[in-house]
Formats: structure tokens, C-alpha cells, sequence
């Protein structure tokens, strides 16, 4: 068999996880259910340290997806999150001369797509439930991949794909609609 390339890695072996209970002095204001940007803090610190951990380099945030929180996370229950590098896309940054003179002297960068699951379970009726998926871009200084291994993880990869092929065709059609408003004010000013 063929061996695997250096630079890649097995999407479990990228999996990070955490637990925690639910305090009330993270509660919201209103009710007894946490407030939603103390999930949104405690699911991008666990992304970053697994992007972190996966390439060995600094991440540097770029997006996060639009997240949905599926069911409220009540004061005292215990909170699983489960991060995963679902997706990696290579890039290269050009010289800042902007010359191209051959060679590739470009920096080699990833982008890496961050999975983090977060989950609940209520301790006196020991259900847990699913409260929301959230996904993160990152960017890395460093050429890194990551392989899914069995049919679940090529799933979880073929989504977070598809999600980067979405966002990137949403960029680039807000680029092609931003270059088409200037025109239309430079003609209007003219």
C-alpha cells in the first residue's frame, strides 16, 4: 500500500472534546437557559485549539457559518461539545511584489473547516439532545489535509465541503454585485 502523505491526518485524530456544567452565572437574563453567546464563546475556543492542535500553528478566524441553536441549554445540565476538522482546502499566498517570476515562491496556507457539535443532557431525566452545530473557517500558515476514514466522516466531510464551495461562490458573487454598484455610481456621478 501506498503510504499516506506527511502532511495529512486522520479526521479523528483531530477530534477534540469538552464537558462542562452549566452555571448560573452564565444563565440569561431573562429565564433560567444560558445565553447563547456564552455557547457561541465556549464552541469557538474549543474550534481554534482544534485547529490549533491540528496543524500545529497559530489559526487565524475567518468566518462562522449562519448556526441555528436547536434546543435551549437549561442551568445545571451538562453541556458535551465534540470538534472536529471536518474539511481542509489548500492556498497559496503570492509575494507581495506581486510578480509571479516562477518557481512558486508563494507561502503555502490551509483554510480548515471546523466542526463542533454541542450537546446536552439533562440530568434528572438523563436525556441528552442535540442544541446546535457550528461551523468555523480558519486559516493556517502551513500545509496540512485531513482524511476522512470510514463512511461517517466522508459524510461529515462532503458537508463541510459543499459549505466551502457555497461560501466561496457567495464571495465571489458579492464581488461581481460590489464591482457592479461602483460602476452604476460612477455613472451616476459623472
Amino acid at each position: 500500500p501506498t503510504p499516506r502523505p506527511t502532511n495529512t491526518e486522520l479526521m479523528s485524530a483531530s477530534v477534540l472534546k469538552s464537558t462542562m456544567i452549566m452555571q448560573p452565572q452564565d444563565r440569561n437574563r431573562h429565564n433560567f437557559m444560558i445565553f447563547g453567546g456564552f455557547l457561541l464563546k465556549q464552541t469557538f475556543e474549543l474550534a481554534f485549539s482544534c485547529a490549533a492542535a491540528f496543524s500545529h500553528a497559530r489559526p487565524n478566524f475567518v468566518s462562522l457559518d449562519p448556526s441555528t441553536f436547536d434546543h435551549s441549554v437549561p442551568v445545571g445540565s451538562i453541556l458535551y461539545l465534540r470538534a472536529t476538522v471536518a474539511y481542509t482546502e489548500p492556498l497559496e499566498r503570492q509575494p507581495r511584489d506581486g510578480g509571479g517570476g516562477g518557481g512558486g515562491g508563494g507561502t503555502p496556507y490551509t483554510k480548515l473547516r471546523v466542526r463542533v457539535d454541542a450537546q446536552v443532557r439533562n440530568v434528572p431525566h438523563a436525556s441528552r439532545q442535540q442544541t446546535g452545530r457550528f461551523h468555523y473557517t480558519f486559516l493556517v500558515p502551513k500545509d496540512v489535509e485531513v482524511m476522512p476514514k470510514d463512511y461517517g466522516e466522508f459524510m461529515v466531510w462532503t458537508d463541510a465541503r459543499r459549505r466551502s464551495e457555497n461560501a466561496a461562490a457567495a464571495v465571489s458573487l458579492g464581488a461581481e454585485e460590489l464591482s457592479a454598484l461602483r460602476g452604476l455610481t460612477d455613472s451616476v456621478t459623472e
